[in-house]
């Protein structure tokens, strides 16, 4: 258990290193580092891998070898070259002139310490991938480093994925722990992590391990998209085991029509807990909007009354006749709620000046903004385009639809109808510069680096004090 504990520790403490730039996907690097990331290892640096006797006792014995070349701060030193193997837990050393380092990619863990002392590149991480790195000198890129991070032994994702679900079926918690840290340490962008953390949750569960509960929902929240059905699980895990010590993460509180089960569940875990934040009680008001109860209309009295809200707490807590008092919140969420307010303020003339036709575009709208909020880009698209088909001009909505309908694509890789939707935004618009900036991208990616440059040098020109236009600069800088 010691063991276990100490792992985890460690990978919690990689996990919050925040000293370098966000992770870069391969499919949107500047020209050049593709082929660097592609770099490899001379015969002299290779690092062999050993076969591997793959039991419970192996796993434990893994474990033991990876913390103790941490503990131990076991470190390979190297005088030259770029692309490097690495044993996990290990420190790599490399001379260098360069003062800064930032990340080109890395495994979806962006666990790990890379930092330069001394005119020392230093790089340690528990998790088992490809790591790329640019060392930069005066703002300039120096030098790309590739390093592969890998186990001393040979371990298989299949097979150690089947060790878990024996470990399941067995309910061993310490058995279950350590073959679930190996395969996250191992195996970092595998497709069945979610699935190996979940089985731990629900045995966690079982055994009553409260710390243990609290670090994989945790895990699982960071890390994935949880469907309705698992996050009731996770949201019924904690329940049961952490005594209303805790708070829902604020992606659950995104309130979905087509989700009642999950609205449900959500709904009376913030009345059991009974310390509702602004954002539950938020979600209390959409619940109540689309379902009114007296149930619910005497929790919302008495939470706001606790709050200090008087106004509020007295609506929900009139009871005339039996009638429940009316919903104060639309069925709505976030910024598109506020807008809707604001238009129901303006004159008849801008009303019609509007030029949205269609009484069902403000649920399409607001179901888009649901969608894209929790990442649901597909179904996003679907509502988004019935929206579209119903503008006939220019507004604040339509821009929304434009931005977000971009935006999916954009994340989604269609980059011709990201294209077609940023272009319809107006430089008048608050996201103009983070519009033009993908725009900028999208001629990169379709190999027009001239029109990318022009469009990379007006945002840099244009808006330098925003975040756009700094990341234009860094963006030209690798285009030369």
């Amino acid at each position: 258990m010691k063991k276990f504990i100490f792992i985890a520790i460690l990978a919690n403490l990689f996990y919050s290193c925040q000293n370098l730039n966000t992770l870069v996907n391969n499919n949107t690097m500047p020209q050049g580092y593709e082929t660097a990331l592609n770099m490899q290892v001379e015969k002299e640096k290779e690092l062999p891998q050993e076969s591997f006797y793959l039991s419970d006792s192996g796993i434990a014995y893994f474990l033991d070898m990876v913390s103790g070349n941490i503990k131990n701060n076991v470190t390979r030193t190297h005088v030259e070259g770029n692309a490097f193997d690495l044993y996990l837990g290990e420190y790599i050393a490399l001379p260098t002139t360069a003062y800064n380092v930032s990340v080109i990619a890395s495994p979806k863990s962006k666990s790990y310490e890379a930092f330069i002392r001394g005119g020392v590149f230093y790089f340690r991480s528990l998790y088992q991938g490809k790591y790329g790195f640019s060392l930069e000198k005066y703002g300039e890129p120096a030098e790309t480093i590739v390093i592969n991070n890998k186990s001393r032994y040979q371990i298989s994702a299949f097979d150690l994925n089947n060790l878990v679900i024996a470990n399941a079926e067995e309910k061993d918690l310490g058995k279950l722990q350590n073959s679930v840290q190996a395969f996250k340490i191992l195996f970092p962008d595998n497709s069945k992590m979610k699935d190996v953390s979940m089985a731990l949750f629900n045995q966690a569960v079982i055994n009553n391990d409260k710390q243990l509960v609290i670090n994989e929902s945790n895990f699982l929240d960071e890390n994935f998209d949880l469907t309705s059905e698992e996050k009731i699980r996770v949201i019924l895990g904690k329940e049961e085991t952490l005594q209303n010590d805790y708070a829902l993460p604020k992606k659950y509180l995104s309130f979905k029509t087509n989700s009642p089960e999950l609205n449900e569940v959500i709904k009376n875990d913030i009345i059991k807990r009974g310390r509702p934040t602004l954002e539950e009680l938020d979600f209390m008001e959409e619940c109540y909007a689309n379902v009114p109860t007296r149930e619910l209309a005497d929790a919302l009295g008495a939470f706001y009354f606790r709050s200090g809200n008087i106004s509020k707490g007295t609506h929900y807590s009139e009871n005339k006749f039996g009638i429940l008092p009316k919903a104060l919140k639309e069925k709505m969420t976030g910024s598109f709620n506020q807008r809707y307010e604001e238009q129901k303020e303006t004159s008849t003339e801008e009303s019609e000046e509007s030029l949205v036709v269609g009484s069902d575009f403000e649920n399409l709208l607001r179901n888009g903004f649901e969608y894209y909020g929790t990442e649901s880009y597909a179904e996003a698209i679907l509502v988004l385009e019935k929206a579209k088909a119903q503008i006939t001009g220019d507004s604040k909505e339509a821009q929304d639809v434009y931005y977000l309908l971009g935006n999916s694509y954009y994340l989604t890789n269609s980059l011709e109808k990201a294209q077609g939707n940023f272009e319809k935004i107006s430089k008048d618009n608050a996201k103009y510069p983070e519009v033009l900036y993908k725009l900028g991208d999208i001629q990169f990616k379709n190999g027009n680096k001239s029109k990318a440059e022009r469009i990379f040098g007006e945002v840099s020109e244009n808006y330098p004090q925003t975040v756009w236009g700094r990341r234009s600069i860094i963006y030209l800088r690798r285009l030369k």
